[in-house]
């Protein structure tokens, strides 16, 4: 559920080196260390993906289509969980053939490539490897829903189909990739529209106005650092690469001044963007992590307008993976620990 983005293609080889320099040393977890192969290449090429990939300093590839980079995750992801671990010894939780249903999300702008998803999908799972261990999925049922109709699916089971059929519902997405809206009217999803104004929007602003950071730790800077955008603040402070203490004060308000301005940039082109597209409605559902980071703006442009944040739902997720994480006893995050046992 919370695997790491990054993906890369590498030949054989450098899995093989990397895990004879790991002997001794290899994660418990599979999702920790996951790559994946299918049998058509002849195994000369694999894909590592998630955590593993950021050793090998891959990319999340934004630049790329979501459905085209989704086909090894989801190999990587029904590997992970068919040869799931218990402590130290691996167990095999399913066997090598097992069949599959499958619900998947797309962003509406690519919610037309859903059937060459599924397609591609269907044949990659017929027979692959996931870290060595060859694999042979059926897929029995496959579902494909655009991005935020779930939480559309939960406010009609919260308040009824009646209710849910007499209202004018926007979801709004603001996710790190991109941004949608869904338009639900009279029970039906009528309309919907994506952008290209994702949360990495803002982070790239930084990298150009700053030196020497890199996307994946100013990610979770700003978005820790939230509102709190201060020299005082721990999570921004951590940014600073200089070592002269006359460097050091230049550089952190440097840092300070771009993430600032970069936010106000980013929210101003989010709300033009809002501004003439979103039609009126009786309640707007708000949802994904930039949305979390915007809070504040988004409680001020919707003021007059019922919102439903779906905190509920995060509140599972988070909660489902703490436990995850307070078993895995070799995690990578020791602070999300940390974090999960306070909470």
């Amino acid at each position: 559920m919370t695997m790491e983005p990054e993906m890369l293609r590498l030949p054989q080889s450098s899995i093989d080196a990397y895990m004879s320099s790991r002997k001794g040393l290899e994660s418990s977890h599979p999702v920790d260390e996951a790559w994946v192969s299918c049998t058509a290449d002849g195994d000369t090429q694999c894909t590592v993906v998630g955590f593993l990939a950021r050793q090998f300093s891959a990319s999340a590839r934004l630049d790329k289509l979501k459905y085209e980079t989704s086909i090894d995750k989801a190999l990587a992801v029904v590997g992970a969980i068919a040869k799931r671990s218990v402590g130290i010894a691996q167990h095999n939780k399913l066997p090598n053939r097992f069949s599959l249903s499958l619900t998947s999300l797309l962003p509406y702008g690519e919610y037309q490539n859903r059937q060459a998803f599924e397609e591609q999908l269907r044949v990659a799972l017929k027979d692959f490897r996931f870290r060595g261990q060859r694999l042979r999925v059926k897929l029995e049922r496959f579902e494909c829903l655009p991005e935020g109709a779930g939480l559309a699916m939960i406010r009609q089971r919260q308040n009824g189909k009646a209710w849910f059929n007499a209202q004018t519902i926007a979801v709004l997405m603001f996710g790190h990739r991109n941004s949608s809206l869904l338009l639900f009217e009279r029970g039906k999803m009528t309309a919907g529209y994506t952008n290209g104004l994702g949360f990495h929007q803002m982070v790239k602003r930084v990298i150009e106005r700053t030196s020497g950071q890199d996307a994946t730790t100013l990610t979770a800077a700003i978005y820790a650092a939230g509102a709190d955008i201060t020299a005082d603040n721990q999570a921004i402070r951590a940014l600073v690469k200089s070592k002269d203490p006359k460097n050091i004060n230049y550089e952190l308000q440097m840092i300070v001044n771009a993430i600032a301005t970069a936010k106000a940039e980013y929210w101003s082109r989010l709300y033009d963007w809002l501004e003439s597209t979103l039609p009126a409605v009786n309640e707007v559902i708000l949802s994904g992590g930039a949305a979390l980071y915007l809070e504040q703006e988004l409680q001020e442009c919707f003021e007059e307008i019922s919102t439903y944040w779906g905190t509920d739902l995060q509140q599972q997720v988070h909660v489902a993976t703490c436990n995850t994480n307070r078993s895995n006893l070799q995690s990578r995050d020791f602070q999300t620990r940390i974090k999960c046992n306070y909470n």
